[in-house]
């Protein structure tokens, strides 16, 4: 797997604006913000809308070697989705887990892949009346099934880091926007070295309570 600059900025951008401040609660006159910061929340539940990128390794790098040539790292993109419940520790730490999937086909050589995963996070967050900001880390555990000429499965755990932002809209409702870079044991088999983890790219929204 190669290490993407871009994505390495963006975090170390996320880390530097959360690890700032983390316990500082500024005032507020407005009402809403004063609500928001105040962290009168301790529960919140997301649902996210996902796009969903392969590392470009084993199968979808080297597909030849796999007697599928012509594969990219595009080949398997696709959609995905999932259910997040948090539990707001501290104004500046989270914990959350997720349940979620995505699923991966191309007609060239009639691949359909389809994985669902749990996950366990920790995130740090720095709260501000507009939105907050938050970076996280966590391991989860990934089942996938590949159709090609066969059927296969696969269990393997993962790890994955974050990064986000939640738009606060009401003091109840926030819409969120969130890059998590996930990697796991690479799926052997029928997956041609698959690591199932990847680029998610995420849209969301979340209600506190």
């Amino acid at each position: 797997m190669k290490a993407n600059p871009k994505i390495g900025c963006l975090l170390a951008v996320f880390l530097l604006v959360a690890a700032g401040d983390l316990s500082a609660q500024p005032y507020y006159d407005s009402k809403f913000e004063s609500e928001t910061i105040s962290f009168p929340h301790h529960f919140s539940v997301s649902g996210k809308v996902a796009y969903h990128t392969l590392w470009k390794q084993g199968l979808l790098k080297n597909g030849a070697d796999y007697g599928r040539p012509g594969l990219g790292v595009s080949s398997l993109s696709g959609m995905g989705g999932e259910i997040e419940f948090d539990y707001h520790w501290k104004p500046f730490m989270v914990f959350s887990g997720t349940l979620g999937g995505y699923q991966g086909k191309t007609d060239q050589y009639k691949i359909d892949l389809l994985t669902g995963y749990v996950l366990a996070t920790a995130k740090l967050q720095k709260m501000t009346g507009f939105a907050d900001y938050y970076v996280g880390a966590g391991l989860g555990g990934y089942f996938s099934r590949i159709k090609a000429e066969g059927t296969s499965y696969a269990l393997k755990p993962g790890l994955h880091g974050l990064v986000g932002m939640r738009f606060h809209v009401t003091p109840g409702w926030s819409i969120l926007l969130e890059d998590r870079v996930a990697v796991t044991m690479r799926a052997e088999e029928g997956f041609g070295d698959l690591d199932l983890g990847g680029n998610f790219v995420m849209l969301g929204g979340s209600h506190h309570f």
